[in-house]
């Protein structure tokens, strides 16, 4: 299994984790659970903080796979602050 770990607003990435569910192509081959994280600050500049953690089934990762999640994330950056948080690992170690 291969997984991809952003991290950003949790609005964001909620909306990303349901365009994923909705894909026809991606919601066969990735699981995606979001995971929110408590912020330091008070101020309402810094909104409520998440995790996303794609999951790709190994033994399907195809290029046009990956270009599709990838655009999801590129349009999620349009909407807000998303960053990478891994390098894309596999779960075995490898």
């Amino acid at each position: 299994m291969i997984k991809l770990m952003y991290r950003g607003g949790a609005a964001n990435l909620q909306l990303l984790a349901e365009e994923i569910r909705e894909s026809p192509e991606l919601s066969r081959h990735c699981t995606v659970e979001v995971t929110h994280r408590e912020t330091q600050s008070s101020s309402l500049h810094h909104g409520q903080l998440a995790e996303i953690a794609i999951s790709v089934a190994a033994g399907v990762a195809t290029n046009g796979l990956y270009d599709a999640i990838r655009a999801l994330i590129d349009r999620a950056r349009d909407r807000g602050s998303v960053e990478s948080i891994e390098p894309i690992e596999n779960e075995n170690g490898e």
